[in-house]
């Protein structure tokens, strides 16, 4: 089996397509919504998943976009587009203020035959950063898959430079898996060319027994964007970022974000709820409990 097939068949068949749902898995931080501001080391603007608000752009992206930005954030990434295109997902942004930082998609919209359609929508949006949201486990949990897996993203990086636009990968909590004493997450970053994004999501990480913090540090200058995603704590359900259902330590991660990661963009996202909550209350719910850590 060629490279291609090999990570088409594991990696690509895990990843997300932007007409399609993205799934991911759950988890977001240990800070309780009157936690004392954490003096920020440069000023990094906020952004929110759209998927965490799934069923209302479904229904109404224009209205959904106006929401986002009402609640104060100022950009979004997107992990589909629910018919809609380029052009109205543009009309949608530009109508609310908002700024399209970055996209989820799967590896085949990076292949020939597609990659120019997509960089073209991309570019429509005002986008230049295309982040794959597959695990890595199927395709990079032996070394020699890895490998692969790190030869393709290559290919892809080099040709995406040409265009102007940019690479990553997005962790999920099956990507911590152990390859000769380091995880997967490492291996393949220490295999990619520097211009590929390593966007951790630290509830994922965390929830695959990952160390968020050390896989930061163990790539500097990056991590351009950021997940910002809780970790319940034992027993808790839905928690929102810097909740006191939230065990991150955000402190230490903003720290390590705004000096070695070389962030650019904090995305918020919200995947599960707390019984009786909504999914609007939850993303408006982080937001200000980041403002109450100076993060906004």
């Amino acid at each position: 089996m060629n490279r291609r097939r090999f990570l088409q068949a594991g990696l690509g068949a895990t990843a997300c397509v932007a007409s399609g749902a993205f799934t991911s898995a759950t988890t977001l931080n240990a800070w309780g919504a009157d936690a004392a501001p954490v003096k920020p080391v440069k000023k990094i603007p906020l952004a929110l998943q759209v998927y965490s608000l799934r069923e209302y752009a479904a229904k109404d992206l224009p209205g959904t976009m106006k929401k986002i930005a009402e609640m104060g954030y100022e950009g979004v990434e997107f992990a589909g587009y629910y018919g809609k295109s380029a052009k109205e997902v543009r009309k949608a942004l530009d109508d609310a203020g908002l700024k399209a930082i970055s996209t989820h998609l799967g590896v085949p919209q990076l292949l020939d035959g597609a990659f120019e359609a997509t960089v073209e929508f991309e570019k429509t949006l005002g986008n230049s950063r295309l982040i794959v949201a597959g695990g890595l486990s199927e395709s990079c949990k032996t070394d020699a898959g890895n490998q692969m897996t790190a030869y393709l993203f290559n290919e892809i990086a080099a040709k995406a430079a040409k265009v102007g636009m940019q690479i990553g990968f997005h962790a999920h909590y099956n990507d911590f898996a152990d390859i000769n004493g380091k995880t997967a997450w490492e291996v393949f970053f220490n295999r990619t060319r520097k211009d590929v994004i390593a966007q951790m999501d630290v509830g994922n990480c965390l929830s695959g027994g990952g160390d968020p913090y050390a896989e930061i540090e163990k790539q500097p200058g990056r991590g351009q964007l950021l997940h910002v995603k809780a970790h319940g704590k034992p027993g808790t359900k839905g928690a929102v970022v810097a909740s006191p259902e939230d065990s991150v330590d955000w402190a230490k991660m903003f720290e390590l974000c705004e000096t070695k990661a070389g962030v650019e963009w904090y995305i918020v996202e919200q995947e599960d709820f707390r019984d009786g909550s909504d999914a609007l209350e939850a993303c408006a719910e982080a937001f200000e409990n980041l403002k109450k850590m100076g993060k906004a």
